[in-house]
Order: structure tokens, then sequence, then C-alpha cells
């Protein structure tokens, strides 16, 4: 009974974050049985409560009147974590497009010889950590091998396989999950929004409050998305000169390219869904009409054919190369009529 009670109290500290309770029973425990290890690794997709799971639980770590797992929020620690300023937390992101050694070894391997400034522990959290060169994991290895006792170490991620295996076997692996529907839905309707739109945001969302944030925050997602699809009724439609003008419209949209294709790999995606199921659960779920009509022209090979082509095209894009040439070669095979 006692862990039952310690367990429903612990849930205070992680209220803010929706769903992922393996997670939070995990860390109550170890929070109430001073079990923690010097090394996480927080694993999950964007949007679903790594980086706020972190910050809460190094508050928690750090409190300096935490009673079993519940960080008391009136210390100066507290207020300290609550405002950015604890001296003893260390939050790294990434330069560019990668986290470089010279981050990793300024910022981990040199500050985790330095003993903590004011509390027992000395917390450094990675965001993107799945972005960390292969120099820059190698240099911190030593680090996650042989921690100092005040360490801890938190790598949060996207994709686990990008870590280096001897710094997987060396952390525990937490892994956050994409809400459910239901909690989705629920997070929807205390936002105010129910309805179709509330089925085409839970959809859209994919299981990720940061999605859905980023959706409500962005004025012009539903533009984009609303714009994504006459693109493609435009092609459709369209003759060789006509499908040069549509190449030129979308690569001078040189922000949005890549969101464009994914809006694009959604639409073929539910094309193939009603080909397969007649089912409703639809990214375009406003939009049934059109997709209906679409599937009705198509052949399932096409649409399979569509989704392989669009999927490349955003890593050509990922890749940097040159987006005329990516997106002039993916309309001519979206174009084709192949059976």
């Amino acid at each position: 009974m006692r862990n039952i009670s310690l367990l429903r109290l612990g849930m205070k500290e992680f209220q803010d974050i929706i769903g992922n309770e393996d997670a939070k029973e995990y860390f109550i425990k170890a929070l109430t049985k001073n079990h923690l290890s010097h090394s996480y690794i927080f694993e999950g997709p964007y949007g679903v409560g790594k980086k706020t799971f972190a910050r809460k639980l190094a508050k928690a770590i750090l409190c300096e009147q935490r009673k079993n797992d519940k960080a008391c929020n009136e210390c100066q620690s507290c207020h300290m974590v609550e405002v950015g300023t604890h001296p003893d937390i260390i939050t790294i992101e990434k330069d560019t497009k990668v986290i470089k050694v010279d981050n990793i070894r300024e910022n981990i391997v040199r500050e985790m010889e330095i003993k903590p400034y004011q509390a027992e522990h000395k917390i450094i959290i990675v965001n993107a950590a799945d972005t960390i060169n292969v120099q820059g994991q190698n240099a911190m290895l030593k680090t996650i091998e042989e921690p100092p006792s005040y360490g801890i170490v938190i790598l949060v991620c996207e994709n686990l396989a990008s870590m280096l295996p001897t710094i997987k076997s060396r952390c525990i692996t937490v892994r956050f999950n994409p809400l459910s529907k239901e909690k989705m839905s629920s997070y929807l309707e205390r936002k105010g929004i129910s309805g179709e739109e509330k089925e085409v945001y839970t959809k859209l969302s994919e299981g990720s409050i940061g999605v859905i944030n980023d959706i409500l925050q962005d004025e012009l997602y539903l533009q984009l998305r609303k714009q994504s699809v006459e693109y493609i009724e435009r092609l459709n439609k369209a003759n060789l000169l006509q499908l040069y003008d549509l190449v030129k419209e979308i690569t001078d949209q040189k922000e949005d390219i890549e969101k464009i294709l994914e809006f694009w790999l959604f639409w073929y995606r539910d094309i193939a869904v009603i080909k397969t199921t007649n089912s409703r659960d639809l990214y375009y779920l406003d939009y049934q009409k059109q997709l209906l009509d679409m599937s009705q022209k198509l052949t399932y090979n096409k649409v399979s054919q569509n989704i392989e082509s669009i999927k490349h095209a955003i890593l050509d894009i990922k890749q940097n190369i040159y987006s005329t040439f990516v997106i002039e070669n993916l309309l001519l095979k979206l174009k084709e009529r192949k059976k």
C-alpha cells in the first residue's frame, strides 16, 4: 500500500506531462528509493514530452527540500530551475544540423569534471542527442562510462538508431510513446477545439502534443496544407508547360518544400487507406470527396509508387540536393500514368 500511495503522490510532479505513465512510474520509484542512474537516453517521437520530463526530473533531483520524489517548488533551487538559471543544469542544443565534437568536449567532458556549484548533483541534458556526430559521441563515451558520483547525463533523442552501440549500452533507455487518440482528443477539447476540426487535428498530431502546439501557433499551417492539396489537383490537370510552372511555384517556397511533400505523403497515404479499407481514419478527413474521386482514378500500384517517389524526394531535399531537380523529377513521376 505504501508504494501505491507514493506513486499517486508522485504523479503530481509530472502532472504537466500528458501520457507516458510508464516513464512517470519508473522515475517516481527511482526518486523515492534514491536509485538514480548516471546516464539516461530519453527516446521517442517529437513533441511527446521528453524535454519537459527531463526538466521536471532535474528539478526534483536538485530540490533542496524534496519529499520522496516530489520537488517542493518553493526552495531557491526549484525557482532557479523554473527560470532556467540553475548553475548545475546544463542544456546542450545542436549547433547547426548536428551537435559538433567541440560542443561536447566543452559542455559535457570538461563541465562534468567541475564539481556542482551548489547542489549535490550536476545534470547535463542533451537535446537532439541523435544529431551528435560520431566524433562527439566518442568524445563523451568516457564521461558516460566513468561519470563522477555527482554527474547525471540525459540524452534526449528521436532516433535511437543514430546513437553508437557503445553509448546505448552504457545508458538506461526510457521510451516515450505517442499519446493515445483519447488523450489527444481531450487535450484539444481543453483548447476549445471540437467536431470535425478536432478529428483532423487529432490525426495530424500523430499523438504529439508538440505537433499540435506547432500547428495552433502557426497561422500558415492550414493554409499551406490547403495549398498542397491544390498543387496536387492542378498537377492532375496540367500539361507539360503548366507542370513546369508548378515546379517554379513550389521551389520558390524554399522553406516550405519539405512540409509540402509531407502533406502530399499524407494525401496519398489516405488514398491507399480508402482503396484498401474504406476507413475514416484519414489525415484529410475534411477532403473526403476529393480523396474518393482521386482513388477511383488511380490503381493501388500507382498510389504505392507515388508514396515511394515522395519519400525519396523528401530524403533528397533533406540531403540538400538541388530542389528544382528534385521537384521536377517528382512531378513527372506523379504525372506518369502507370498501372
